[in-house]
């Protein structure tokens, strides 16, 4: 049986091509079309385009459930959503808390009901263990890599740059029965919180 602090199989697979990545990736940048040319170092995608990349080579099961050519943020939102967090269906299985969550789990939410932009949500992997913010009850700090135009806490990317594949520190904040209602961004640096439901799920398949 899996041991309660290591991820499944297709999070460590995952883990695994993140850090081949770290080291391949010597050009990124942020836009709708994924273009890969994984020999010169160049990767240019949005948040679902590197989701889908990565997922087709570590989790092939858990794509296929979240269904589409070209899946978007939503349709990883919903794919977790569907999951039951007693046991894994479909390559999926949902964590009904962040601190559950492992190196190599997916986070997901859709778009903000205050936000402006057009794009459904956004969807990215964890590969750090959550931990509480001091002084700041229910909320979780995680260290997470995305794809995204405006970068993280302590970013990978820079705020002037074109954004795209890269690690950072966003804060996840529960309400009283340990649901995320709300994110900060910009981690604990956030001058706000952006509410939005926040899905964690982890591959298994």
């Amino acid at each position: 049986m899996q041991a309660a602090d290591a991820p499944a199989a297709a999070g460590a697979r995952l883990i695994e091509l993140l850090r081949d990545l770290h080291d391949d990736v010597r050009e990124t940048r942020y836009q709708a079309r994924t273009v890969v040319r994984a020999r010169d170092g160049y990767y240019a995608w949005d948040c679902s385009g590197m989701a889908a990349w990565l997922m087709k080579r570590s989790a092939p099961r858990a794509l296929r459930a979240v269904g589409g050519t070209r899946p978007v943020a939503r349709d990883f939102f919903h794919a977790i959503a569907r999951a039951p967090t007693e046991r894994s269906r479909r390559g999926w299985q949902r964590l009904s808390h962040v601190s559950q969550v492992l190196p190599g789990d997916t986070f997901a939410w859709l778009r903000s009901p205050i936000s402006t932009s057009k794009i459904t949500g956004h969807v990215g992997f964890v590969v750090g263990r959550p931990r509480e913010v001091d002084d700041w009850p229910g909320a979780y700090a995680v260290r997470i890599v995305d794809a995204t135009g405006l970068p993280h806490q302590d970013d990978t990317r820079t705020m002037d740059g074109p954004g795209g594949f890269g690690f950072g520190t966003m804060v996840f904040v529960t309400d009283d029965a340990g649901e995320v209602t709300h994110y900060a961004w910009f981690g604990t640096a956030s001058l706000g919180l952006m509410p939005a439901r926040v899905i964690f799920g982890r591959p298994t398949g």
